[in-house]
């Protein structure tokens, strides 16, 4: 028993060293968008009737040379949706619309999740250690950047509902896994 409970001990001590956070105008937390999270001032010469704005930081600490490797201790990847530089033009709110910008919102958290698991799974030289990180992040945020241009595109900025609702499919998918 005492096994086990040693076992289960590590497995919950790894996790919280190993961190996402996710804050929305500020707030720490998840929950679903809603319009009053679009602060800023629309663009009404934009062809688009709203935009969502998320980015990803990380943080590293505790990192460890053994031999040619590191080993990185404690990181914290984390989702900010920045409230401030997304928009909806006031006569286009809807609840569709609204469903395809948390759409884009989720793109986010995909694109953290991946992150994270990246991080754990790959094994980082003292060589190109600080390449490879950037590597890892540039090349994720680039994947789910054109992840989010495909999206608008299939569904036409949410017009499209047969392909909104595939993508809708998608994304609940991901995020239960």
């Amino acid at each position: 028993m005492k096994k086990y409970f040693c076992i289960i001990l590590l497995i919950s001590a790894a996790n919280l060293l190993n961190a996402q956070d996710i804050i929305i105008n500020g707030r720490k937390g998840n929950r679903l968008l809603t319009w009053n999270d679009f602060k800023g001032e629309p663009d009404m010469n934009s062809s688009h009737d709203a935009l969502t704005f998320w980015n990803i930081d990380y943080g590293l600490k505790n990192i460890r040379q053994k031999g040619d490797t590191m080993k990185i201790g404690e990181f914290t990847v984390t989702l900010s949706l920045e409230g401030d530089q997304c928009w909806i033009k006031p006569q286009k709110k809807s609840e569709r619309l609204l469903k395809h910008e948390q759409g884009h919102f989720d793109i986010g958290l995909i694109c953290q999740h991946e992150i994270i698991n990246t991080l754990n799974n790959t094994v980082f030289f003292k060589a190109d250690f600080q390449q490879k990180i950037n590597s890892i992040f540039s090349s994720l945020l680039n994947k789910y950047q054109s992840l989010g241009r495909q999206y608008d595109k299939e569904t036409n900025h949410s017009i499209n509902q047969q392909s909104q609702d595939t993508w809708n499919a998608f994304f609940d998918k991901e995020l239960n896994r």
